[in-house]
């Protein structure tokens, strides 16, 4: 460490945040070359380091604890454990709960679709207990035959004893895998998370990548159809194992091996040429908590409608999943917690992840964020910086594998695209994922970033050029669109999303270091919301624009007679603001082709229901019309491509029926 550094450090423990974050000397590049947005420190906000914590203890935390050298299971033993992720410390000997654990997967070669199932019960008593491994290999609970080895799924439930109520830290499920040497069992090298189907697409129909975390680092293989293997380079606790050499359109085989430990026996359907097969997609958004208690609010996710929703997307024969957003609850300032709670969300989807892919985009909850105490009930908050490392953008590409096609960013201070924006190509469908929670801030006109629903231009002109080529793509014959705001929202959400109750006033600011001043993006966010709509009109294969956040489904057509507000016709009084006493809602008399919008957001999140717009309101006032619907159901929205039509079924997790159009295209 360079003398400079030493200094800057020190100088940091007198002075802190407000020296360090503007210092050109600190490490992390988008700290450098100074920030794009005014540092709240600076003005002598504090700054609230444990905002927002669910997660009292990191996944990483629990599994330390998990012990072997028991002739009854792993021993549970928390007494290494003072500090809690929400900064506070513990007596580890005034923590009780319980232990659950059960074979994972269950019954494995019986059943495709992977669930938690749990058999065998103990306690936790200051702050030690045991996994009781010995009952399951009992004859009477020994389900998967297994004689000195095995596999299980554990879910640790902690309390702590205080003088007043005691305090929950939380709910924990995690994989072990175990060997029993004589009489005493003990831990070995453990899948944590996976394996998953990543890249499985058109665009490169002969590969895609397995992925996997394990608890040490190790050296694993993949192995497909019992004898062509890929392997990791080195020891890694983080796999992503690319396959190759597939034939497209082909089912195969695939299982995992570390050592002598072998995973259950999964299967997928290698991606066929672009242009070329059918294709059943489906889609969901807003998985986060729900309301009701147990698993509908575990850690972050509504477990128990997102793993039935997930599992009717399976059952249907979806080839693979969107998600548009707000996955989790997020809104964190610790990346332990923002880690832990889409630890959780992946857990849940295993079961159609194993064998097909999912591609996810970014909600405004999917947030990790730097928050100052303003005196506001949430505090200030923006995306987390370090930008390279810290970000919620940042994170989300080290949690997921997506394409990386997206665009550049333009501001190099700004966070990236990468793995947030993107797109790709499954037979005749083209999917472009978009980002309208980029770089979010919770005070843009203040301290700079973007409000929820703004596209920057970078990534505007990226959509445009997509559309383009999909439009020139002879084996595209349909193109999809999907992110978390909705473009049309109908309920919940009209005073956000891609419209603030037509407020154009609403735009992102970047801090400009030198100048010391914000500067104003010149667009305002429903000029933005009209320069994409009119980009998807011109395009003749655009099938549906998808959108979540509102926890509700809605669809809405959208074409030159419906009246969505023009700025520049409708502002009247030159406020910035357009639907005031006196002005109407003008339609784009430029849209060359209608197109399908949908808000479909609750695979799990508390329900909203119908409010007034423009757009539902000239469709409502219409006899028996079709172009419009809206219903609170918690739901999935399946699609079905061939070479004729693409088709629309939307489901409740039950199986009913909510909504259904035959051909998405005729419209057009």
């Amino acid at each position: 460490m360079s003398r400079n550094k030493v200094l800057i450090i020190f100088i940091y423990l007198l002075f802190g945040n407000a020296f360090i974050f503007n210092n050109p000397l600190f490490a992390g590049s988008t700290i450098k070359d100074g920030l794009p947005v005014r540092n709240p420190a600076i003005e002598k906000y504090p700054e609230l380091p444990f905002h927002g914590v669910r997660n009292m203890l990191s996944i990483e935390t629990i599994l330390s604890s998990i012990k072997g050298g028991s002739l009854d299971g792993l021993l549970f033993d928390m007494n290494d454990i003072t500090t809690l992720l929400d900064g506070s410390t513990i007596d580890p000997q005034k923590v009780y709960g319980s232990i659950e654990v059960g074979p994972y997967p269950f019954e494995s070669k019986e059943v495709h679709y992977t669930y938690h199932r749990f058999r065998a019960f103990s306690r936790i008593k200051n702050g030690k207990g045991i996994l009781r491994i010995g009952y399951l290999m009992r004859p009477s609970h020994n389900s998967e035959d297994w004689i000195n080895n095995g596999h299980v799924v554990v879910r640790i439930n902690l309390y702590l004893e205080t003088e007043a109520i005691d305090r929950k830290l939380g709910i924990y499920d995690t994989y072990v895998s175990f060997k029993k040497e004589g009489n005493i069992y003990k831990r070995v090298p453990s899948i944590i998370e996976g394996p998953f189907v990543n890249l499985l697409m058109s665009d490169e129909p002969g590969s895609i990548v397995i992925s996997f975390r394990t608890d040490e680092d190790a050296k694993a293989q993949v192995v497909l159809n019992d004898n062509k293997l890929f392997s990791d380079r080195v020891p890694t606790k983080k796999h992503e194992i690319k396959v190759t050499g597939l034939i497209p359109d082909k089912e195969y085989n695939y299982y995992v091996q570390i050592d002598d430990m072998k995973t259950k026996v999964y299967s997928f359907r290698s991606a066929p040429h672009p242009g070329k097969g059918d294709v059943c997609f489906a889609y969901i958004g807003d998985s986060r908590e729900g309301l009701g208690g147990c698993e509908n609010t575990f850690m972050g996710v509504n477990r128990r409608t997102l793993e039935k929703i997930s599992n009717l997307a399976y059952q249907k024969g979806a080839d693979f999943l969107l998600v548009g957003g707000d996955l989790i609850n997020g809104y964190t300032s610790v990346k332990e917690d923002f880690v832990n709670q889409l630890y959780f969300w992946k857990q849940t989807v295993a079961g159609f992840y194993h064998e097909h892919p999912i591609y996810t985009g970014m909600g405004n909850h999917e947030a990790l964020l730097k928050v100052f105490d303003d005196g506001s009930r949430y505090g200030l908050s923006l995306d987390r910086w370090p930008y390279d490392t810290e970000s919620s953008e940042a994170v989300f590409s080290e949690e997921f594998i997506h394409p990386g096609n997206g665009p550049k960013v333009e501001d190099a201070r700004r966070p990236t695209y990468n793995e947030n924006v993107y797109s790709f190509q499954y037979g005749p469908v083209k999917v472009i994922s978009f980002n309208n929670n980029y770089w979010v801030s919770y005070g843009a006109a203040t301290y700079g970033g973007c409000p929820e629903g703004y596209i920057l231009e970078d990534q505007l002109n990226w959509i445009k050029q997509e559309l383009k080529r999909a439009d020139k793509d002879k084996t595209v014959k349909y193109v999809v669109l999907f992110a978390q705001e909705p473009v049309f929202p109908n309920g919940g959400h009209i005073e956000d999303a891609m419209w603030y109750n037509g407020d154009n006033n609403v735009r992102a600011y970047v801090y400009d270091a030198k100048m010391k001043k914000l500067k104003p993006e010149k667009k305002g966010i429903i000029e933005v919301r009209n320069e994409l709509i009119s980009a998807i009109s011109q395009c003749s294969k655009v099938a549906a624009v998808l959108g979540a956040d509102e926890h509700s489904y809605s669809k809405v057509l959208i074409d030159k007679n419906v009246p969505i507000g023009d700025p520049k016709n409708d502002d009247r009084n030159n406020n910035g603001k357009i639907g005031d006493e006196g002005e109407e809602y003008s339609s784009l008399a430029d849209l060359k082709y209608p197109t399908w919008y949908f808000s479909a957001g609750d695979a799990g999140a508390p329900y909203y229901a119908e409010e007034k717009t423009p757009w539902n309101g000239y469709w409502k006032a219409k006899p028996d019309n079709g172009e419009y619907y809206y219903s609170s159901q918690e739901h999935v929205l399946l699609f079905k491509a061939n070479h004729k039509k693409i088709s629309l079924t939307v489901y409740n997790p039950y199986g009913d029926v909510i909504d259904e159009i035959d051909d998405l295209m005729e419209v057009k």
